[in-house]
């Protein structure tokens, strides 16, 4: 009986979380004026990643592209938060535009709830494994040879390794 009370309560739990995720809206009249409303929309820019990051491509064309420009609005204007962008992650993204924007979402993400003990190659690192998560999970992804690549460097867990001395194809 516990058992199944316990299988009850967790499938409620990933129930709710994921539709907590597919909930996001933007914020209506959001706006990056001062430093503090960049502070003050964290919360939806972390929220907004996790949405590009579950939802599947092509399911709402006009909501993602409203997500995405929130993001990348406050991901240009953020004065405390510099995301790179190295030749690497461009090569990821250029049949799948799309992980573009999985990288600078979730590497943002990470740069929000890492505050006191930021790292770059840490933040490079979970940016490029969500990105890999998104191009896996993606029915309609392209092949893309350099993802493809990425994700044989992560699977032989030399990910770390490569971000720290190489980043590059």
């Amino acid at each position: 009986m516990n058992k199944v009370i316990g299988a009850i309560i967790f499938a409620a739990i990933c129930f709710t979380l994921k539709a907590s995720a597919q909930s996001f809206d933007v914020p209506k009249g959001y706006h990056f004026d001062k430093q503090t409303d960049y502070h003050k929309y964290e919360p939806d820019i972390i929220k907004a990643a996790d949405w590009l990051q579950k939802t599947h491509w092509g399911t709402e064309p006009q909501k993602t592209d409203a997500v995405t420009q929130f993001v990348l609005k406050w991901a240009q204007g953020v004065p405390y938060i510099v995301i790179e962008l190295k030749q690497a992650v461009m090569d990821v993204s250029d049949a799948n535009p799309q992980l573009g924007f999985i990288y600078m979402a979730q590497y943002c993400k990470y740069a929000i709830q890492h505050p006191k003990n930021f790292d770059t190659n840490r933040a490079s690192i979970d940016a490029l494994r969500a990105v890999i998560a998104k191009y896996q999970a993606e029915p309609t992804h392209k092949h893309d040879t350099q993802v493809e690549r990425l994700v044989d460097i992560d699977k032989a867990n030399e990910l770390e390794t490569w971000v720290k001395t190489d980043f590059s194809f």
